[in-house]
């Protein structure tokens, strides 16, 4: 059996979706937990509680991953709290899809870009210089990196560049035996502009021709993939990219 006992994750973006799943699985193993999260300090809390009810300990940080200074506070708080980081989830991010190269504004490219390339550059840098020896670093990327598709301009380029830094990472981390992977969800219900998908919502409607196995991705599929990547079993992997779609190719 897995398990991550006397490890410690600092997971972004986990007060909800794929960041929650990931943080109550660690903490399921035996993990002590970091919750990042932005804004929503209600629900970040009620994850350190659950964490808790797995006799783990826990603790939620606030901080801005757009801001290269809260990053660094939340990775010395972390430290400060637990005394080491083993695992570091690189999850919080921001979508914006349907939007035609004609129509996006400099506001909302500075926004995901902030975000979801500039904040995932710095806390990846944040987790080398901070991450124990044989540590784990994962980014949460997006399939939509491989696949281009109308309206994902920004969104899907926000995400490509952190995948470079992935395979740089995994060579100058490898002698610490640290390794560093990505995985990529597909459209995850229950996270992201996927949180709440109506009957008659449109991806519904394209699920059987889309997805080969019928349905779409849930948390608890990349929560699957991220024991993986943080256990025993991985230790030879690193600088890899793992599709999580259940078969569709974007």
């Amino acid at each position: 059996m897995n398990t991550l006992k006397n490890k410690v994750a600092l997971i972004t973006g986990a007060s909800r979706g794929i960041g929650k799943a990931i943080a109550l699985r660690y903490a399921k193993l035996g993990a002590d937990i970091v919750v990042n999260y932005n804004s929503n300090s209600a629900a970040a809390e009620s994850v350190v509680k659950e964490i808790e009810s797995y006799n783990c300990k826990a603790i939620a940080v606030k901080a801005d991953i757009s801001k290269p200074e809260q990053i660094n506070a939340m990775f010395g708080l972390a430290v400060s709290a637990f005394g080491k980081i083993d695992i570091v989830v690189v999850n919080a991010g921001l979508e914006l899809v349907g939007i035609p190269v004609t129509g996006f504004s400099e506001s909302q490219f500075d926004n995901l870009f902030n975000t979801n390339t500039k904040g995932a550059y710095f806390t990846m840098q944040a987790a080398a210089r901070h991450i124990a020896d044989k540590g784990r670093i994962l980014y949460i990327g997006s399939s939509t990196v491989g696949f281009a598709n109308p309206g994902y301009a920004i969104h899907g380029g926000s995400k490509i560049a952190p995948m470079y830094l992935v395979q740089v990472m995994a060579k100058e981390l490898g002698m610490r035996g640290v390794t560093v992977n990505a995985i990529l969800p597909t459209a995850t219900e229950g996270a992201g502009i996927h949180t709440v998908v109506d009957a008659d919502s449109p991806v519904r409607k394209m699920i059987p021709a889309f997805y080969p196995m019928g349905r779409m991705g849930t948390p608890e599929d990349v929560a699957n993939v991220a024991e993986f990547f943080a256990g025993e079993l991985s230790s030879f992997v690193s600088g890899q990219q793992l599709l999580v779609s259940g078969g569709a190719q974007a």
